[in-house]
């Protein structure tokens, strides 16, 4: 499997749907508000959250 994040070709872990690699994990569990990529991985994860978090909308005009 790829990760979602970055592309590599690793052993993924599955955290809300999304698939990520172990360097990628580790990044975000070490990563501190002074970071440049501080905003990219709160947007990453708020967006994941999202979908994880919010039914799918089921559109059936006959109901």
């Amino acid at each position: 499997m790829y990760c979602n994040i970055c592309g590599n070709i690793e052993e993924n872990i599955g955290i809300f749907k999304i698939k990520m690699c172990k360097y990628c994990l580790d990044e975000i569990q070490n990563l501190k508000y002074e970071d440049e990529k501080y905003d990219y991985y709160k947007n990453l994860i708020r967006i994941a959250l999202g979908y994880y978090i919010l039914p799918p909308l089921e559109l059936n005009p006959v109901n």
